[in-house]
């Protein structure tokens, strides 16, 4: 399964390394503000470019999600009960100095779930609960930044915090309960009005708290298209795998169709929803997500 998640990163990395000249006759220029730089930005794909030092960005996103489907072990998909959640959060991030970067995010959600069965012994338990999130903090490093190939890659690496609300006998938690470290290994690149990102990451729980987790893996890919300055639809194709200690892993794929909006120097703005395609031991979601970003 690693091997074609990997797939993705490595296409990348190929395409990235011929020369740039050798393609610029089959690159089609954007209509209108042909000499812009396109937007990097995606969803649900880590960006490899750093925030400049000096410089802040704060990022304001809300996250609107529901099923009420689900994938079993042998990914057969049948009806699930109604689940949904809302989440709003805020990430501040800070240029500290060239290719360095790092950044605080925190958040709250509201969580509904007909199906919740907290410690999977079949007893029911609460259906719905609210709280705030964890607490992450992160670092990015570039440490490849080539203008002549317009290409970036970057290493980014962090933890999260269980400072979320617990759940209990009355209310669905919305902390994950347990230390983890976060990391992805991230690239972008441009082909004339063409950007295209991809990213790698693996979270680690950490504590005796974690349970039966014991780690996510993620691997994304997405395409963009920057059609004027200030608009650029995007796609991607996001991949999951959750591993369990005792049990069957949950796998999801998912793909996420989006516009990215650099309406200004200092505002974009990133609308998008992501669909569930196929899974195991998954829901499948329908996703809403709309993000602001103040840059200063």
């Amino acid at each position: 399964m690693m091997a074609r998640s990997l797939l993705p990163f490595l296409v990348l990395i190929v395409l990235a390394s011929a020369p740039l000249q050798a393609r610029a006759e089959s690159v089609v220029e954007p209509p209108v503000g042909a000499d812009a730089s396109p937007e990097h930005s995606k969803i649900n794909t880590l960006d490899a470019s750093p925030v400049d030092p000096g410089h802040y960005e704060i990022e304001t996103a809300y996250a609107y999600t529901r099923a009420y489907r689900a994938w079993d072990k042998d990914s057969s998909a049948h009806r699930r009960g109604f689940t949904s959640e809302q989440a709003v959060g805020v990430t501040v991030t800070a240029g500290l100095v060239t290719d360095l970067d790092v950044a605080l995010s925190f958040g709250h959600a509201w969580i509904q779930d007909k199906d919740h069965d907290a410690d999977d012994d079949g007893v029911p338990g609460p259906k719905s609960g609210q709280g705030l999130g964890d607490l992450g903090i992160s670092g990015r490093y570039r440490f490849f930044h080539s203008e002549e190939q317009a290409l970036d890659l970057a290493y980014s690496g962090g933890f999260t915090l269980p400072s979320g609300t617990r759940g209990g006998d009355f209310d669905i938690g919305t902390s994950q309960a347990f230390w983890s470290f976060d990391q992805t290994l991230a690239a972008s690149k441009d082909w004339g009005a063409w950007t295209a990102n991809a990213a790698l990451g693996a979270s680690l729980p950490l504590g005796g708290e974690r349970g039966n987790a014991r780690g996510t893996l993620t691997a994304d890919v997405a395409g963009g298209y920057q059609i004027l300055p200030w608009l650029q639809p995007e796609v991607e194709l996001n991949y999951s795998r959750e591993v369990i200690a005792s049990g069957d892993d949950a796998d999801l794929l998912a793909v996420t169709a989006g516009l990215v909006m650099p309406v200004h120097d200092s505002l974009r703005l990133l609308l998008g929803v992501q669909q569930g395609v196929w899974g195991r031991n998954a829901d499948q979601a329908t996703t809403l997500a709309m993000t602001v970003t103040a840059a200063f």
